[in-house]
């Protein structure tokens, strides 16, 4: 059925790539081959798109909450492996339902869009980056000890605290909570390390946001 359906969609494209091989006098054998190779690369192209467009957040373009946990659990099999040490992090952004609220959702798809850009900006290209949910980010840093934890995640919190959310007729700042979980100090399962990772961030809420745990 998924084939049938990308065929279809190319239909019209496709015939008018038939015209030109005809006209090129290419026999209907030689034309078949032809047809079949276009339908096939347009095929895995859209292939490609589709299963590109599952594994992003539409709106900012990081991992999803889905592929994150494939992601975690993979890590955390390569940690084991390879006797490293991984970090989890839970970011959410403190006060978001204010700006929502105040400025509509369209200023506040803007607030997590910079967001989820100044945390990728901000750790490593093999580090892996999900929006976890709504607010919510997740971030592994992959074979990091604490020191250089300890720096990522206050560099993350500064540049979100100092960056000025716009839209020409806006100007806002926003503060991030941080939780923080360590492989495999505080747990060696995905489950353990996210309830520690969460628990954490809200422990920061409470008391006020705007710092990491």
């Amino acid at each position: 059925m998924f084939i049938i359906f990308l065929v279809e969609i190319n239909y019209i494209a496709d015939k008018r790539n038939l015209l030109i091989a005809n006209s090129l006098g290419l026999g209907l054998s030689t034309i078949g081959v032809f047809y079949s190779f276009i339908i096939w690369n347009r095929i895995m192209k859209n292939y490609d798109s589709i299963m590109q467009n599952s594994m992003l957040d539409g709106m900012t373009g990081l991992f999803t909450h889905k592929l994150f946990m494939e992601r975690l659990d993979g890590e955390l099999g390569r940690a084991s492996r390879h006797n490293e040490n991984l970090t989890l992090l839970f970011l959410d952004l403190d006060k978001f339902k204010r700006i929502n609220d105040t400025y509509g959702h369209l200023f506040g798809d803007l607030v997590i869009k910079d967001s989820a850009n100044i945390i990728k900006s901000n750790v490593r290209t093999h580090d892996v980056v999900a929006r976890y949910g709504g607010e919510e980010y997740a971030v592994i840093l992959v074979n990091t000890n604490k020191a250089d934890c300890m720096k990522t995640v206050e560099r993350i919190r500064e540049n979100i605290e100092n960056h000025i959310y716009t839209n020409n007729e806006v100007n806002e700042r926003m503060t991030i909570s941080i939780g923080m979980a360590q492989y495999p100090e505080d747990s060696k399962e995905s489950r353990g390390l996210i309830r520690f990772a969460d628990d954490r961030m809200y422990d920061v809420k409470k008391l006020g946001g705007n710092m990491a745990k």
